[in-house]
């Protein structure tokens, strides 16, 4: 299903000493995308103009604290437990990922082992990457070359995996424009740097606003080079 029209930011708590704030009002818009584990911020405030002068402290929640991941997140409708990111069980989906297993395969085993371990792993969907055959794939356009690279645009009408949809038992997905990103004789050859640097998009670096998200991996039925599915940026810099 996709939802691509739907505001995806995630959420954080937002608590402030004396504040009217409560439990009846927890989720707040983000305009941090990348914000996985929710915030608090404590101010030591008794007045509203020293509220707006103060220093706010972060303070992050630890992931594992039940209490405040229900909080934070919610609570599964399929498990009872609470989630580990905006709309996200880890232990409910990484089942429904490892099911699907024998439905997919990339045709290179460490590449194979690197999705199925960032599935089984993600406690938030950003933080996982999916295989991707390429004729999902629409108006896809050469755009240009970086290094031993090839660049390309498309448009995914599928899109990524954004939720669990409990009632309709399917992927809520969120189509988009994407990048790929290939390297030139991948097709027997799959370099350490091109694993690291997949590894280093879904490794908790996507808060840097410098830092694309790396969706998947898909193959050029030509070249069978393999190819990094990426966020598109206008003029196709990477």
């Amino acid at each position: 299903m996709d939802i691509s029209n739907q505001n995806l930011n995630t959420t954080e708590i937002t608590i402030r000493n004396n504040s009217k704030t409560d439990s009846e009002n927890l989720w707040k818009d983000d305009d941090n995308e990348y914000q996985f584990h929710a915030t608090i911020f404590s101010t030591d405030s008794t007045t509203e103009s020293d509220e707006t002068t103060s220093i706010r402290k972060r303070v992050k929640l630890n992931i594992m604290d039940l209490e405040k991941r229900k909080k934070a997140y919610g609570v599964c409708g399929e498990c009872n437990e609470p989630g580990t990111g905006w709309r996200w069980c880890q232990p409910c989906n990484a089942k429904r990922f490892k099911e699907n297993f024998k439905n997919w395969t990339s045709g290179n085993k460490n590449i194979d082992e690197l999705i199925q371990q960032s599935q089984l792993n993600a406690f938030h969907f950003s933080k996982f990457l999916e295989w991707i055959p390429f004729e999902k794939f629409e108006n896809v356009t050469y755009l240009n070359r970086s290094g031993f690279s090839k660049i390309y645009s498309a448009y995914w009408p599928e899109g990524n995996i954004v939720c669990w949809g409990i009632e309709r038992q399917e992927w809520f997905r969120s189509s988009r424009k994407v990048a790929l990103k290939s390297l030139n004789n991948s097709s027997n050859n799959i370099s350490n740097d091109f694993l690291n640097e997949i590894k280093y998009y879904i490794s908790g670096h996507f808060h840097a606003t410098n830092t694309v998200k790396c969706y998947g991996i898909t193959q050029d039925p030509n070249t069978k080079d393999y190819m990094m599915v990426l966020q598109y940026f206008e003029g196709g810099h990477l």
